[in-house]
């Protein structure tokens, strides 16, 4: 492909190619006047420049029509694609369409939330067709603002923070609260009583390894929780519960989903537990961006979903 020569094409005036177009669509100085609402002399005047510019009638009158010539139509076949091209350049920020789109979308979350919207992304986007795909990196909810650091990141999905800087936005997604998860067979129940919580054993996990809100609970109630192992992510609980007389206090959404695929059991957790809020963050200089709303409109029915 030759260089682009900026100081010829200044003196094209681009706009004889549209007239030039649709001289050979229509076939007819008064019928392309019409659709391109010009007169009919401006269109004889394009067309004349039209002539010098390619050294080429292009048209020739038979009877009530004008016939393109062969180097004309050579020309529209190469003219056409490349203003098609123009105005999909132009005006793609117009639509986002995730069927043609190959964008790929960069969200960052802990592997509880993971646990149960990827595999939403992953239904939605064989059900629906996407062309789009979507990667998933690890972070946790004290680290979303470096998450967010990384330009790849187009949203970080976590515990809404009690407060952001104006350069990023956030959205509520959902609220939800705890479970248990255990091995019923292991631990001969299938409800955790008071009494099993206060004294039996329990796996904790928390992303930085340290203690969580579980183990001030019970500080509070004048027992120390005996932990047999501290893990960071939700993905190592199944093989630590299995057969072992232990529970682990999780989010409701990843409880269910660990227990839908694992066999291990939920139950309520019988002291008083705090609530949360699950919000998707963004950088403000992608707030308005087609595929940036579109992302939120679909984190917000999966949402719903929840």
């Amino acid at each position: 492909m030759g260089t682009m020569n900026t100081v010829d094409l200044r003196r094209v005036d681009l706009n004889l190619l549209v007239v030039f177009q649709v001289l050979c669509q229509e076939r007819h100085v008064t019928r392309t006047a019409v659709k391109l609402n010009l007169s009919q002399s401006a269109v004889s005047a394009a067309l004349a420049r039209l002539r010098r510019l390619f050294d080429d009638p292009l048209f020739v009158r038979e009877r009530s029509s004008m016939v393109p010539t062969s180097k004309a139509l050579a020309i529209s076949s190469r003219v056409g694609p490349t203003l098609a091209s123009l105005v999909d350049l132009i005006f793609e920020d117009v639509a986002f369409d995730p069927h043609r789109s190959q964008h790929v979308f960069h969200l960052a979350m802990s592997d509880d939330l993971e646990m149960v919207l990827g595999p939403w992304l992953v239904r939605e986007r064989l059900a629906q067709g996407w062309a789009v795909d979507f990667a998933i990196h690890q972070t946790s909810s004290a680290r979303w603002r470096q998450a967010l650091e990384d330009r790849r990141i187009d949203t970080v999905v976590c515990l809404s923070p009690a407060e952001r800087a104006a350069s990023f936005q956030s959205e509520s997604l959902f609220s939800g609260g705890y479970l248990c998860l255990f091995d019923a067979d292991a631990l001969g129940v299938r409800t955790i009583s008071r009494q099993q919580y206060l004294e039996g054993h329990h796996v904790r996990v928390a992303f930085d390894l340290q203690r969580g809100w579980v183990d001030e609970r019970l500080a509070s109630l004048g027992h120390a929780r005996k932990a047999l192992c501290t893990i960071s992510h939700f993905a190592g609980l199944a093989p630590l519960l299995r057969s072992v007389p232990a529970v682990a206090t999780i989010p409701e959404h990843a409880a269910r989903a660990l227990a839908a695929t694992t066999g291990l059991a939920t139950s309520p957790v019988p002291i008083e537990t705090p609530r949360f809020s699950i919000s998707a963050i963004w950088g403000t200089r992608t707030d308005t961006a087609p595929e940036s709303v579109w992302l939120r409109d679909n984190l917000k029915r999966f949402a719903a979903s929840m």
